[in-house]
């Protein structure tokens, strides 16, 4: 009896730990999910601050810690219609990063504001540009360093065979500490520049990618860096060791001074398929390089595909996300994308996914990164495209650059239109990585929950269930505001709300 009333205690203190509980915002009727893009700022003093933009109307929504509205006010200095928005969080305040266009000028303005969704400062402008149409997406991008202590806004104009790049480096209370133009030769048929990163001491790196011909896989890859105050880049080249790559992951590994390049590879420059991964490490110390190729065994290449098809397993493998460990080793995570077109003539294509995609864009020769696929909400709004989102790979590798284990979470996902409620969103607990993700019940929505240690051990967790009826979840554009806590956003009765999950 001891024995069994102990149990009994156990099981009840472990379903109560795995238990999550749910907390739901208000639902305003008049935002509809099709017609509101949105980003979560996560925490900022004592609340939780929601950016909303309705048409043509910027509203700050926040919460307080049990997701009672406190305000949910149109930010009336915001021009009517605003191109971009960036937001930089600090524990009591954050900075917001605003685009607008009047006539033929772009505006890069800033704003610096508290938990309670008040001013602390004017508003005021960090650069112009002269442009010539609207630009959907901005000129201006802006990225941040990991401890935050060092922004940079930069842009880049493509003009006659040459790129035209101009930064500013700021510090967190924006005093300005450099600021560069350079000029590159540029051959916009065989090169393509990847967004920056920005380390703490304010130095940044791109890749440039060059290929032979037009529709080749990339045979060349450089790294090129500027430190503050330099009078020039420096450029790094890495062996390729005769292979061929896309779908570069750029990563500062802030800790141990390093550059870290990811690629999945090719044996031959138009082959098309995926043979394993590619990776690198620059020391930002001595500008020493070390690569190695991991070549997928076929027993992976088994439990990828499911079919007797196994030289395809990868070739719809994207590289999502990167997780980096204290000794310098990290996991990656790989996810199986690909798109139908219904009744449509067009076969799916990675190339065209890369490297041809509406965020490839020019307007008045500015140059947009082709690597942001996501927008942050109703992603691909195409009527006649059906997505799908399969597998996710999870890859471990050590600090000589070798695969040292690799798992797999398991799921397949379709749907018609919109992908708003594919893919996964990840939750990192520190002694776990947790993918959350839908799965379809008898038509009921289930939010799975399955997680995988720094030693590839799999957990599955109970799933998340809405706990009322009505709430959609969007997993994917999850934002993680705590050490166990995530803001998702959901839709109820095709109107935006937002769940705060404890777990």
């Amino acid at each position: 009896m001891k024995l069994v009333t102990a149990i009994i205690f156990f099981l009840i203190n472990f379903f109560e730990a795995d238990a999550q509980k749910i907390t739901y915002s208000v639902v305003h009727s008049n935002e509809g999910s099709a017609t509101t893009d949105f980003d979560i700022l996560g925490k900022v003093g004592p609340n939780y601050l929601v950016f909303k933009d309705i048409g043509w109307r910027s509203i700050l929504q926040v919460f307080d810690k049990d997701m009672n509205e406190l305000s949910n006010e149109r930010l009336k200095f915001m021009p009517d219609k605003v191109v971009n928005v960036d937001f930089i969080t600090y524990p009591d305040h954050f900075l917001m990063i605003y685009q607008f266009q009047r006539n033929n000028i772009l505006y890069c303005n800033v704003v610096k504001m508290d938990g309670h969704g008040k001013k602390l400062e004017t508003e005021y402008t960090l650069d112009t540009v002269r442009i010539g149409s609207k630009s959907p997406n901005g000129v201006y991008n802006c990225i941040y360093s990991e401890d935050k202590k060092r922004i940079l806004i930069y842009k880049m104009q493509e003009k006659d065979n040459k790129l035209y790049l101009a930064t500013k480096l700021y510090d967190a209370n924006l005093q300005m500490l450099d600021s560069t133009r350079f000029v590159f030769d540029y051959n916009d048929r065989k090169e393509i520049y990847s967004p920056f990163q920005l380390a703490n001491d304010g130095s940044f790196c791109f890749t440039k990618e060059i290929k032979t011909g037009a529709r080749e896989n990339f045979s060349r890859i450089e790294v090129v860096e500027y430190r503050p105050n330099n009078t020039d880049f420096t450029t790094i080249p890495i062996d390729l060791q005769k292979n061929y790559i896309d779908d570069i992951n750029v990563k500062i590994d802030n800790l141990n001074n390093n550059y870290l390049i990811n690629a999945f590879y090719y044996p031959e420059k138009k082959s098309s398929s995926i043979a394993g991964l590619f990776s690198a490490v620059i020391s930002r110390s001595t500008g020493g390089v070390r690569t190695y190729i991991n070549t997928f065994s076929d027993s992976l290449r088994s439990v990828m595909t499911g079919t007797n098809q196994f030289r395809f397993a990868f070739d719809n493998l994207f590289l999502q996300n990167i997780f980096l460990k204290r000794d310098g080793s990290f996991i990656l995570v790989a996810e199986d994308f690909s798109t139908q077109s219904i009744g449509g003539y067009r076969p799916w294509n990675r190339w065209d996914y890369l490297y041809n995609n509406p965020y490839s864009y020019y307007d008045y020769n500015y140059m947009y990164s082709p690597y942001y696929r996501y927008d942050r909400f109703n992603t691909f709004n195409n009527s006649s495209t059906r997505f799908y989102y399969d597998k996710a790979l999870v890859l471990s590798v050590d600090n000589n650059l070798k695969l040292n284990w690799n798992n797999i979470i398991l799921k397949s996902q379709v749907a018609d239109d919109d992908d708003s409620y594919l893919s996964f969103g990840t939750m990192n607990a520190g002694a776990q990585i947790h993918f959350l993700y839908i799965e379809k019940d008898r038509n009921a929505q289930l939010v799975q929950n399955h997680s995988i240690s720094p030693y590839g051990n799999f957990y599955r967790y109970p799933t998340i269930k809405a706990g009322e009826a009505g709430y959609n979840f969007m997993p994917r554009l999850l934002k993680q505001v705590g050490a166990k806590t995530i803001i998702m956003p959901c839709v109820h009765r095709g109107n935006l709300a937002f769940a705060k999950i404890d777990f």
